[in-house]
């Protein structure tokens, strides 16, 4: 009975209603709704759905404010009234559905990242739970702030694309580096890229964060990367200047390519190993060196991803390692799903730090 008689004001309201009169309406309506809201079928939700749209369509700020307000939260809210609030260019209205509604999906969400505001995107970022095309485009549009809401999210996810970018963004902002890096979903590998990076300091509190058993392997990605890629540090003593002048003669003519220098080091050939991926990747021999006396693998990993090397070589350059650390069938599987992960431009973001960091420590001294 309820149900008709509002039904039967609507369209009288609609067409020559007051404004006032049509809130009231609008309120009737919503009340109506919000009573048996997880009782109605398909049909009657959109039949609400086309009668609050009409009613709330052109309303003034505060009205569609309360109705976002009122709705966010149910499940079964009307779909098209939902997107139409979600995508409000008044962040007041927009910001309650685009936090709690979960009628919003990825493809919506992203839509609205994309064009929207800021203040949108940064409601966006507190969602409970966020997708990874919806966390590609916070990652690269938003701000600062969008970046550390979005980061310091445990149910946001990312994927390879946005955690690149994330953790390149990480590399200037200590805040940032810190939230990518407490991240418990954090690939392994970028976990060390964010350590090679960061600060001190940062690296102390993220070791200090994590759980005993995290401890043992983060200590290890600092020792084998962070520390091992300061090129201040001492190297071995080998003699590599007649080597690296064949090498590098070789480069002049074209013929140093990833058949050879995988012919070197599927002969176990050490020395013309290093010194090749010297030349491929500009670095220093004996920064290369360092490298592959480490502990862990990454930083192999990072030079040969910059340098375009295919797994078989990669593999083949690993066994040259001094004791062949972690070139069991497990260790290699593990390294291989690393590899795959790990793009062409962390790599080189990584390697283009290291180039600088070198040649600050030359400068200084």
């Amino acid at each position: 009975m309820a149900a008709a008689t509002i039904i039967e004001e609507l369209e009288d309201v609609i067409s020559r209603g007051t404004s006032t009169r049509r809130v009231e309406t609008l309120r009737r309506v919503t009340d109506l709704f919000l009573h048996d809201s997880d009782r109605y079928t398909e049909t009657q939700i959109a039949l609400f759905d086309d009668v609050i749209g009409r009613l709330s369509d052109a309303m003034e700020k505060a009205v569609r404010q309360e109705l976002a307000e009122r709705l966010a939260a149910v499940v079964s809210a009307p779909k098209t009234v939902i997107r139409s609030l979600a995508q409000d260019d008044e962040i007041d209205v927009a910001r309650p559905i685009l936090m709690l509604s979960a009628q919003l999906d990825d493809k919506t969400l992203a839509r609205i990242a994309e064009t929207k505001s800021q203040a949108h995107m940064l409601a966006i970022a507190g969602r409970r739970k966020i997708g990874e095309s919806v966390t590609d485009v916070l990652v690269e549009r938003g701000n600062r702030d969008v970046a550390l809401s979005v980061a310091s999210n445990s149910g946001a996810s990312f994927s390879t694309k946005g955690y690149d970018k994330l953790v390149a963004r990480a590399r200037d902002d200590d805040t940032l580096a810190e939230c990518v890096g407490l991240r418990a979903d954090i690939p392994p590998y970028l976990f060390r890229v964010i350590l090679a990076n960061a600060r001190e300091e940062v690296q102390r509190r993220l070791i200090a964060s994590a759980t005993a058993r995290e401890k043992v392997h983060l200590s290890g990605a600092i020792a084998g990367v962070a520390d091992r890629i300061a090129v201040g540090a001492s190297g071995g003593d080998r003699d590599y200047t007649a080597i690296q002048r064949t090498i590098v003669v070789l480069h002049a003519k074209g013929q140093l390519d990833e058949a050879r220098l995988k012919t070197y080091a599927d002969a176990g050939q050490f020395d013309e190993t290093v010194c090749a991926l010297s030349v491929l990747c500009g670095v220093p021999v004996g920064m290369v060196e360092r490298l592959f006396l480490g502990d862990r693998p990454d930083p192999i990993l990072i030079l040969s991803r910059a340098a375009g090397l295919g797994w078989p070589t990669l593999k083949a350059i690993l066994r040259t390692r001094p004791g062949g650390a972690g070139t069991s069938a497990a260790g290699m599987e593990e390294t291989r799903e690393s590899y795959d992960k790990l793009t062409t431009n962390t790599a080189l973001r990584v390697l283009r730090f290291w180039q600088v960091r070198e040649s600050s420590q030359k400068v200084a001294s």
